[in-house]
């Protein structure tokens, strides 16, 4: 763990919302023998947010370093308990806390209006949790599975999130986001059920997530993030630092979101990660030039294409 870029963490945990804030915190605790969170328990309408299923309660985690996030607990269509990481609104949220939520919200009105009966969703775990809360649609991964995260982060993954569901899914899933996009999508399409619509939703938050399963920083899996200051009233005026920046590495592509702290978020990817399949279904400049055979896009946020659903023909 001593290997993650502090500026990485900090920067996913506190603008991008991160699972890697569980990780650091839990270090931080190791080393410092003290709980790493506190908790308290709201109601279901502490805050109000257009979920698909009715949520009963929220679990408020404040960790004792950097940041705080919500689980949402609700009962499914089966009336199972189920949860999801859930970004609250303001005032109770921050300024990107707020955006994101919005954008959870849209994207639930365009899947209710577009996705046939009888569709699946395949995404990154905490991804799908959401997904199914905000739409109320079959998710493929609904559990983190403890054989793709460090042994070291089971037990506090287990006391947050609940036991895992050790499917192999996960597994699959990373593998095709670090394959050559061709070999990534049939590499799925094997492992998925046949004659259903089948929708890949892929996000911003992928690229630590997918970190994080392998043991790596996302630089080591061929991504770097930096945050460039805003110059002028938009986003274009800062475009010339950070081309500087990515032409730095060579063949590299780039995507940007404009971030609530009058900054620029900027990825960068090398040759061989904008050749993956997380690669190429992630909004890189490469990626927009010469669009994934085999997906059509559903929906790309507004948010600096913050998350983006891909119907698999």
């Amino acid at each position: 763990m001593s290997k993650l870029n502090l500026k990485i963490i900090l920067g996913l945990v506190l603008l991008i919302g991160g699972i890697l804030l569980v990780v650091q915190s839990l270090f931080v605790a190791k080393r410092n023998s003290s709980p790493p969170f506190t908790v308290e328990t709201k109601e279901g309408k502490y805050f109000s947010v257009p979920t698909f299923f009715p949520i009963l309660k929220y679990f408020h985690y404040t960790f004792s370093k950097n940041g705080d996030f919500w689980i949402a607990h609700y009962l499914d269509e089966k009336k199972k308990e189920s949860l999801a990481r859930i970004y609250p609104p303001k005032p109770i949220g921050t300024e990107t806390d707020d955006i994101l939520c919005r954008l959870w919200e849209d994207l639930a009105r365009v899947v209710s209006n577009h996705a046939p009966p009888n569709s699946l969703f395949i995404g990154w775990w905490d991804i799908s949790q959401r997904l199914k809360l905000f739409t109320g649609q079959e998710v493929w991964i609904e559990n983190y599975d403890s054989t793709v995260i460090p042994q070291k982060v089971n037990f506090l993954f287990e006391e947050i999130f609940g036991a895992p569901l050790e499917t192999g899914k996960l597994a699959i899933l990373a593998k095709a986001y670090n394959s050559t996009a061709s070999e990534g999508l049939e590499m799925l399409k094997q492992a998925l059920p046949k004659n259903r619509a089948l929708f890949v939703c892929v996000s911003a938050e992928d690229i630590s997530n997918l970190a994080l399963a392998f043991g790596k920083t996302p630089y080591e899996m061929g991504f770097e993030m930096r945050i460039f200051p805003l110059s002028g009233s938009d986003i274009h005026g800062s475009i010339p630092t950070v081309m500087k920046w990515v032409n730095e590495k060579q063949s590299a592509s780039f995507f940007l979101q404009q971030l609530p702290t009058q900054a620029i978020l900027a990825w960068r990817a090398d040759k061989r990660a904008q050749e993956t399949l997380l690669g190429r279904l992630l909004p890189l400049t490469s990626s927009l030039k010469n669009p994934l055979a085999g997906v059509k896009l559903l929906y790309q946020s507004t948010w600096g294409g913050y998350i983006q659903i891909y119907k698999i023909e």
